[in-house]
């Protein structure tokens, strides 16, 4: 009767632990032309890449597992002499084939996504050559015709391009391979109805269906370059480039995001990294509205309170700068003791020149500035300058 519950016990764990591994992923790869070596699993985040497992390639073959299931997105296998992506929506899949060329090679089992995804990929660089040939036969001796129908036959092929993705789409609704080739797609824009201002119909009708059918919290599309891609394509070239719009707009993708915690995270510290170091005038502003609105709201769960100090500390040095300010008022002496107060000075317009006579952008511009004076002066500018070293 003991042995039977030892065994028992025995049969027990074997199915747990069966059932476990079953709950679990399992990456089969066979690929031919590869010395015995190590190869790494990983996937995609936004603009970064990160190692999910390890694996001894021993005779091309190499098995990735775990008791975990892997998070849908693009992920990548890496060796020092083989690199190829694949899309993780089922979990027990096996990809085998040749390098260098393993996607024109590769043989898929157990994933149709997969099998889709590699015929997008071998469809569009097989169209990509022949865009490629195309604009290399067209040099400066052809004539305008030649041009032409070059141009036609381009966009011909644009459009078997997107035919081709549409049919995807069809084949695999909902899937992650579905919703990678909508976030690549850009919004057809209509032909303007008669008497409506074509510049702005067109504008509005493309921004308002830059997103139709794409979640911005969506986790697959996290682990892709594809929505980081989205995402700045939209701020930077779709949005109109002015601080308050910008705000508007960062605030509505963020709103979006909020549903999954971890696209809310990466969202706003992607923003909040971009606009502090932006290189446009004014767009400190936007930066500010995101440390005031999300990190000192308590909303930002994951930030250390330090680094929340120290964005607290850099967004009040930047407000009070913000362009369309008025400057504060500041009593300063010249260099025989007289004072000079900003707010002193009659003028309707008032130039605050900040320079380091050290600086070799101030040596040149300070003359320049001289020389221009007497003519500002007719136009009631005034000039301050300012030594930035006493």
């Amino acid at each position: 009767m003991r042995l039977k519950g030892y065994l028992g016990l025995f049969f027990l764990l074997a199915i747990s632990s069966q059932q476990i591994y079953a709950q679990g992923f399992e990456i089969k790869t066979n690929i031919l032309n590869q010395k015995d070596t190590v190869a790494y699993l990983g996937h995609h985040f936004a603009t970064q890449r990160y190692v999910d497992d390890t694996a001894k390639v021993i005779n091309g073959e190499a098995i990735f597992a775990g008791k975990e299931l892997l998070e849908e997105g693009i992920y990548f296998y890496y060796s020092p002499s083989v690199y190829f992506e694949f899309l993780i929506g089922e979990q027990k899949i096996s990809i085998s084939g040749e390098a260098p060329d393993v996607v024109g090679t590769a043989k898929i089992e157990n994933s149709p996504i997969n099998i889709g995804f590699y015929k997008m990929q071998k469809f569009t660089a097989a169209k990509r050559k022949e865009a490629n040939d195309l604009q290399a036969s067209i040099d400066s001796s052809a004539t305008e015709a030649e041009k032409i129908a070059v141009n036609n036959k381009l966009k011909s092929i644009d459009k078997e391009v997107k035919t081709y993705q549409i049919d995807l789409q069809k084949e695999f609704p909902g899937s992650l391979l579905d919703r990678l080739i909508r976030v690549m797609q850009t919004p057809q824009v209509p032909t303007p109805p008669v008497g409506v201002d074509s510049i702005f119909f067109k504008y509005h009708y493309y921004k308002t269906h830059f997103w139709d059918g794409i979640d911005i919290a969506d986790p697959g599309l996290l682990r892709s370059p594809m929505l980081h891609n989205k995402v700045t394509d939209y701020l930077d070239n779709v949005v109109i480039q002015q601080p308050d719009t910008v705000i508007k707009a960062v605030d509505e993708l963020i709103l979006a995001s909020k549903k999954n915690e971890e696209a809310f995270r990466y969202l706003l510290i992607t923003l909040t990294n971009k606009y502090e170091s932006s290189k446009v005038m004014g767009f400190d502003k936007v930066f500010v509205h995101l440390v005031d609105q999300y990190y000192l709201t308590d909303q930002a769960t994951w930030a250390d309170p330090e680094v929340i100090k120290k964005l607290q500390s850099r967004a009040a040095s930047i407000r009070p700068n913000f362009i369309g300010n008025a400057a504060p008022a500041f009593t300063l002496q010249d260099t025989l003791g007289t004072d000079y107060r900003l707010y002193d000075i009659q003028a309707r317009y008032t130039v605050l020149y900040f320079y380091d006579p050290d600086c070799g952008h101030c040596k040149t511009a300070t003359p320049e500035l001289y020389e221009a004076y007497p003519d500002l002066k007719t136009k009631d500018v005034e000039v301050l300058a300012i030594c930035t070293t006493t």
